[in-house]
């Protein structure tokens, strides 16, 4: 597996503490963390410099997690970056929801590090995005 430090993560959630938590928590881990605050600001990050792995709400304000999951996949450039779908909503409907717009992975909220950190490797190391260019 390459070191993390080559490796950019796209956090989008509307929440400050969220982004922060998270942004700290990543980049002690050696990732460079991106933010943006919705899922507007995240579409175009995306569109902009594609992430190597995106994490993100789904529950914010004007385009929610699953309009911007939606979004990004749509976009051919984007279409093999992992998506980590992180929420409260964790109702059998929401995690189905996640994975038929285009989630890769789901994890419920609160978020346990450990298991973020478990699941952004195994993604980052997958076969199926090993060749995302």
């Amino acid at each position: 597996m390459s070191h993390p430090a080559q490796k950019r993560i796209l956090v989008i959630d509307d929440s400050a503490l969220s982004r922060s938590v998270l942004q700290e928590a990543l980049e002690k881990k050696g990732f460079r963390v991106t933010l943006a605050e919705n899922g507007e600001k995240g579409v175009t990050l995306v569109l902009q410099d594609a992430p190597d792995l995106i994490l993100m709400d789904v529950v914010m304000p004007e385009l929610n997690g699953w309009e911007t999951c939606l979004r990004i996949r749509k976009a051919a450039l984007s279409k093999a970056i992992p998506i980590v779908i992180m929420t409260s909503k964790d109702t059998p409907q929401d995690m189905l929801q996640s994975f038929e717009v285009g989630a890769d992975e789901f994890i419920s909220k609160p978020v346990a590090l450990d298991e973020l950190f478990n699941t952004i490797n195994q993604l980052l190391s997958s076969e199926k995005f090993s060749n995302k260019s």
